[in-house]
């Protein structure tokens, strides 16, 4: 044992660790509506554009938003649960500055946040290309397995006593 780690220091690091787990697995969920919104209002489901990295640059911790995620969160009218005005109010744009506006770019199903995926030609509106895409990528998975794994460890300390 390391001299001054005791069992009740123990304790505090699950929990704490407990707590990373469980706040790492909300920050996945927290754009969803986002996602839902925007592929709902393109008609984009099961489309390589029904992911999060339409908007994220990243999506682990800590998440950072693409060009077209940044501009869909300044917009004046944005609301995460609500975010169709705002989607609306940037289809002009030109976020990841490729030369082809987001709503030339989501018509064509290339990213409007990535610059290297740009349509051919910016007046061709394609049907999506469906691909398998579900709602809960690996990384998600694994967060709320280890949320829930976090939580099953805290329930037996607490059913021994131990906190």
């Amino acid at each position: 044992m390391i001299k001054g780690f005791n069992m009740s220091n123990k304790l505090v690091v699950i929990i704490l660790l407990a707590m990373v787990m469980a706040l790492t697995a909300v920050d996945a969920y927290a754009n969803y509506p986002i996602n839902q919104a925007f592929t709902a209002q393109y008609g984009l489901e099961s489309t390589k554009l029904d992911r999060c990295t339409t908007c994220m640059s990243s999506t682990s911790a800590p998440a950072s938003w693409n060009p077209f995620g940044i501009a869909l969160r300044n917009d004046p009218d944005f609301n995460r649960n609500n975010p169709a005005q705002a989607l609306q109010n940037i289809e002009q744009l030109d976020s990841d500055g490729d030369g082809f506006t987001n709503i030339d770019e989501i018509r064509n199903s290339t990213s409007p946040g990535d610059s290297d995926d740009s349509p051919v030609n910016p007046s061709d509106t394609q049907t999506p290309t469906s691909v398998p895409v579900g709602k809960n990528t690996l990384n998600t998975m694994f967060n709320v397995l280890a949320t829930l794994a976090a939580v099953v460890m805290v329930s037996i300390l607490v059913r021994k006593k131990k906190l």
